[in-house]
């Protein structure tokens, strides 16, 4: 018998989502995000379940190059632009749109001469993580995305992004897009030509900010951005749909007496006789170790708490709320009835983290 360790993925999931974040984006277009393998969700996935999307935002040319594979052939972006000079020719190969953040990238693509189907200029309006800044050598940037513009765009258009930090805080965001305009004009930003700014939470909080596109990632899988999400944030999860479950399977339960020690270091002590399982997941499969005590798993569909140390390869449970499981019962460890929100808290790790930790050994199955 296989390891029963399961990772499903719902495409229906992803078409709801897409669907309900549609509702929220003032008619902007949308580039679904789905780097690092469409969160952990696979990029197979994304491609079937987010058709509705507009594009598909990766960022590495490889996943474009699978995307394109399976059959996607509308846009799709590089988000952090290429990171060589080959990759600029596989980028004009597959008809990307690439994300340009500094100046090395602009004389590379200036040097290589090749066409693609479009340039976004990124522009650091506070994140300072990637961008350009208003600095000493704007006249020079200008004019190399002048030549841009005008010599290597299938389209006449550059486009303009910036990436919100505090994409819930309206004062916050406003205050980056007006350095982002003043910076974007002394770089030769023209009137009509398409700008993006807004991220997941900047779409559901702040819609007037949601302009020609937005570029939404973790909400389209069912989950927020923070730990604590705001109300709005709250109310639009009621509407969305987890699109993965990380599932194992008892496979094996006994009873202990009153006093006896869980797992390593014996930091836990039964109170009572009482029933524990052992499922086959662990934290080399990306069940997180550092779990707070009383966090939940479902088996049978009742919340039973997982005991003791989380080891590399198991879980001990308390089955007392579910005397009946057998071996091989489903033990769920988040899903669509275990938010994984609540493990995510519970471990002081953000979902993102959670989705994609998932380890290589935990198989999937897509449904």
């Amino acid at each position: 018998m296989s390891r029963p360790a399961k990772l499903i993925i719902y495409t229906n999931s992803f078409k709801n989502n897409i669907r309900v974040l549609k509702r929220y984006t003032n008619s902007a277009k949308v580039w679904a995000c789905v780097k690092a393998g469409a969160y952990g969700h696979g990029i197979e996935s994304a491609v079937n379940g987010l058709e509705e999307a507009d594009g598909l935002a990766v960022l590495e040319v490889s996943e474009a190059f699978f995307a394109r594979s399976l059959g996607w052939n509308k846009p799709i972006l590089l988000l952090e632009g290429v990171f060589s000079r080959n990759e600029l020719d596989e980028a004009s190969a597959l008809n990307l749109e690439l994300v340009i953040h500094n100046e090395e990238q602009l004389a590379m693509y200036l040097e290589r001469k090749k066409t693609v189907q479009g340039v976004w200029i990124k522009i650091n309006s506070g994140m300072n993580r990637l961008g350009f800044s208003d600095g000493q050598n704007n006249e020079l940037i200008k004019s190399s995305i002048d030549k841009i513009r005008n010599q290597y765009l299938k389209s006449s258009d550059i486009k303009w992004m910036t990436h919100f930090s505090s994409g819930g805080c309206k004062n916050s965001c406003e205050d980056q897009i007006k350095t982002f305009r003043s910076t974007a004009n002394k770089l030769g930003y023209k009137k009509g030509e398409k700008v993006s700014f807004s991220n997941s939470e900047a779409v559901i909080c702040n819609p007037d900010f949601s302009k020609d596109w937005v570029r939404p990632g973790i909400l389209l899988y069912g989950a927020p951005s923070s730990l604590n999400p705001n109300e709005k944030v709250r109310s639009f999860l009621e509407e969305v749909i987890p699109c993965q479950s990380l599932q194992s399977k008892l496979i094996t339960k006994f009873r202990v007496k009153k006093g006896a020690k869980i797992g390593y270091g014996g930091t836990y002590s039964a109170v009572e006789e009482m029933t524990v399982g052992v499922a086959a997941i662990g934290y080399a499969d990306g069940y997180p170790r550092g779990i707070s005590e009383g966090t939940c798993c479902l088996v049978l569909g009742k919340a039973c708490r997982v005991i003791g140390v989380v080891s590399m390869d198991l879980i001990h449970i308390d089955l007392t709320p579910c005397p009946e499981a057998a071996l091989g019962d489903v033990v769920e460890c988040w899903g669509k009835d275990l938010p994984i929100l609540d493990i995510a808290k519970s471990s002081n790790r953000l979902c993102y983290e959670l989705f994609t930790g998932i380890t290589t050994r935990v198989s999937r199955e897509i449904v």
